[in-house]
């Protein structure tokens, strides 16, 4: 009865401040599934609607709060556009590879990193890491229409 009084009406409330109807969705189930897990306690309180109220208003602002340091942390430690000297048709043509080629030339290249990094960073084989960069050094060819003398 508590979560069909109050769950429709909270996400509504909380999806401008939370940025959406899905992340206002998430505060408030989560609010809900801490109700469940403390109902106990939290049946006995005069208003346990007005609890997971509070509940999920906190955790709204924590995602407000962990967005608003994580877009800090990027904004500081992404390099400046300028940092990449690589020729725009050049990155666009690599931005077009399927992620897991775009990955593999985007560490090797770009990253410096040896074969057998790029596959422990990708999880993978080193002969994948080799295939993917084969299969992208190929596009990346026909793409930029240069000949492939590797």
């Amino acid at each position: 009865m508590l979560f069909r009084a109050e769950y429709p009406r909270l996400v509504r409330g909380l999806a401008l401040v939370a940025g959406g109807v899905e992340p206002a969705a998430d505060a408030v189930q989560d609010a809900f599934v801490q109700a469940f897990r403390h109902w106990r306690r939290v049946r006995r309180y005069d208003d346990p609607g007005a609890w997971v109220r509070r509940v999920a208003v906190h955790r709204v602002m924590n995602q407000h709060r962990a967005r608003r340091r994580q877009n800090t942390a990027v904004e500081r430690l992404a390099p400046s556009p300028d940092a990449i000297d690589v020729d725009p048709d050049v990155v666009d043509a690599v931005r077009s590879l399927p992620p897991r080629q775009r990955a593999a030339i985007s560490l090797h290249y770009l990253a410096d990193l040896p074969i057998a990094e790029v596959a422990a960073a990708m999880d993978v084989a080193p002969g994948t890491v080799k295939a993917h960069l084969h299969s992208a050094r190929q596009a990346l060819a026909s793409l930029l229409e240069v000949a492939d003398d590797a």
